[in-house]
């Protein structure tokens, strides 16, 4: 099996543990596939797609409402939770209805994850903290612990039980006891160029990565043993990390998107809603 031969599109990778259901199926040679895959952390990601240097991508749920109009939506596929997601974390010295006026430093390597801790922060925990982009692994190591936190990824998975910060609150988890739906972290989308330029590759390509994703979350215990070799987590940990996440597009996820869009438009972080494009293969014409 392995890669097919041909043209390559170039697939962008998030470079944390929570895509490996979805890439190790490729990445091993289990489904065959027609990518160059591209790793990098989420912003990078995004930036890359935007110019056009990626045909399809993970891209930060708050990437394609800023951008909806280069892409379309890759279906039937997301990072998601329904509750608690375990890699984005509010870390804090305070309970968090202290946080008003007190500093919480924000990763630039996840938009969305920023987008979710404003729109909890405003609209459920009624806070007005200051939000402050920077790397906590810098600051750490100078000493200088800021009074909050936000963690994402693997660096999240290591540090929810370091008990540096004695509040945790796990960001999926409030979303979800707040509005009763799934939180959508990425998306995988397609641009639209792409689909002019690949000659009709593009259909097989998702065929590809759907075919991926069902082997990797029909095989978890695959999955971690190939993650627990990261050093991040055991494999009782891993277990209990993938069963928090899912990664499906189905009507109730596009409900939690698009609330989300709309709670993001109310504070003021997006000028306007966007509809959901999702890509659908046009049949073929005898």
């Amino acid at each position: 099996m392995g890669e097919c031969p041909g043209e390559k599109l170039n697939l962008g990778r998030i470079g944390y543990l929570n895509v490996l259901p979805v890439y190790f199926p490729l990445e091993s040679g289990i489904v065959s596939h027609p990518f160059t895959i591209i790793p990098g952390v989420p912003s990078f990601l995004n930036g890359l797609v935007a110019q056009g240097a990626l045909d399809i991508s993970p891209v930060s749920s708050i990437e394609y409402a800023r951008r909806s109009s280069l892409y379309y939506i890759v279906p039937e596929m997301s990072i998601c939770s329904y509750g608690e997601v375990k890699s984005v974390l509010l870390l804090s010295k305070y309970p968090v209805e202290q946080l008003t006026g007190r500093r919480i430093l924000v990763s630039s390597q996840s938009h969305t994850s920023v987008g979710l801790l404003k729109v909890l922060a405003g609209m459920r925990f009624n806070i007005d903290p200051v939000f402050e982009a920077g790397s906590f692994s810098e600051l750490a190591a100078a000493g200088n612990y800021p009074d909050a936190f936000l963690a994402i990824g693997d660096e999240a998975l290591r540090l929810r039980q370091s008990g540096i910060y004695p509040e945790v609150i796990d960001l999926g988890s409030e979303w979800y006891k707040w509005t009763g739906l799934p939180f959508v972290f990425a998306l995988w989308v397609v641009r639209k160029r792409a689909i002019e330029e690949k000659n009709g590759r593009i259909g097989e390509a998702i065929d590809a990565l759907l075919a991926s994703k069902r082997w990797g979350c029909a095989n978890v215990e695959r999955i971690c043993e190939a993650a627990s070799g990261a050093g991040v987590l055991d494999m009782g940990e891993l277990r209990e990390y993938y069963r928090c996440l899912q990664f499906d597009l189905d009507e109730k996820e596009q409900a939690g998107l698009s609330r989300f869009y709309s709670y993001l438009f109310r504070i003021g972080e997006l000028d306007r809603v966007p509809g959901l494009e999702i890509y659908r293969r046009l049949a073929s014409v005898a």
